[in-house]
């Protein structure tokens, strides 16, 4: 039973919060495990796991503002040595993605050359909503924090303060990641905005708060300059719902003609591009997509 509840205490989470005054919305995130477990299955590099944590660090705090399986995506797409990063998180917990190198890039000096020029996007799929809710900015610096920012600032004109952080250790492998945003709600008050910015800045680097194994709980109460309250406490899992009968699913949407392609071309792996999940379709799978024509 310790051992179990040790385990629980000791998962990746998210925690949003409330300022008691109503007026500022925050949410606070360690997904180390998450993330760790997303980079061992993609096989990224020290460099790509810094900015790929991030990225998913930015949709997990994002989408602890929205409701049951409502999901965000944050993307990013440039020229340089990383040419997309890609992550999905929905609000009951869940996070997955993937990140596309470009091998034929010239070796980055500094991190904003490894992602160079592009785009930053963020969409969210709401139940109120019948289209996909988009919002894109083109990149400025190629940090991840400093881009979400400007984000909110430009496309949903919200006063945000961001703060995303991720370790790498001896080994060159993902430490400690999350992150910590906080919004005002219409009508506060600049003085209160100013206070909050000046503790956002006050308050040691997510790394370094991490790593000397400060919770998502109690990084809000340091960050906050005022009393909170507490909304969602949720426990987040790097988890993607892929599956077989999805991919055949996928598959029969293509057509008769591409099925038997692909099965005169002998092509039995599917691989999944957000977990790296691989399926083999056998010759029954084949049989089952051809009879539904």
């Amino acid at each position: 039973m310790n051992t179990l509840k040790k385990q629980y205490q000791h998962r990746d989470r998210v925690v949003r919060v409330m300022s008691r005054n109503g007026m500022f919305r925050a949410a606070a995130t360690n997904i180390s495990l998450s993330v760790k477990s997303a980079v061992e299955k993609h096989h990224l590099d020290p460099v790509s796991s810094y900015l790929f944590g991030k990225t998913m660090a930015s949709a997990v705090l994002l989408s602890s503002f929205l409701k049951g399986e409502e999901r965000v995506i944050v993307q990013v797409d440039g020229s340089g040595s990383v040419r997309t990063l890609f992550a999905e998180a929905l609000q009951v917990g869940e996070v997955r993605g993937y990140a596309v190198l470009n091998q034929n890039a010239p070796i980055p000096e500094t991190l904003s050359e490894v992602l160079g020029k592009g785009f930053f996007k963020v969409s969210k799929v709401l139940y109120d909503k019948s289209d996909t809710v988009t919002g894109i900015i083109s990149l400025v610096k190629g940090d991840i924090s400093s881009e979400l920012a400007s984000y909110f600032e430009q496309s949903e004109q919200i006063v945000t303060s961001v703060n995303l952080g991720a370790t790498i250790n001896d080994k060159a492998e993902i430490e400690h990641c999350g992150g910590i945003i906080v919004q005002a709600m219409p009508g506060a008050s600049i003085s209160d905005i100013v206070a909050v910015q000046r503790s956002i800045e006050d308050l040691p680097s997510i790394e370094e708060l991490l790593d000397d194994g400060y919770s998502p709980e109690e990084i809000l109460k340091q960050a906050m300059p005022f009393e909170i309250d507490i909304v969602n406490n949720t426990p987040v899992d790097f988890f993607c719902r892929c599956s077989l009968k999805i991919f055949m699913d996928n598959l029969i949407v293509l057509g008769k003609t591409e099925i038997e392609s692909m099965k005169n071309e002998h092509q039995y792996e599917l691989i999944c591009k957000y977990c790296n999940s691989k399926y083999y379709l056998c010759e029954e799978d084949f049989a089952i997509m051809l009879s539904s024509f």
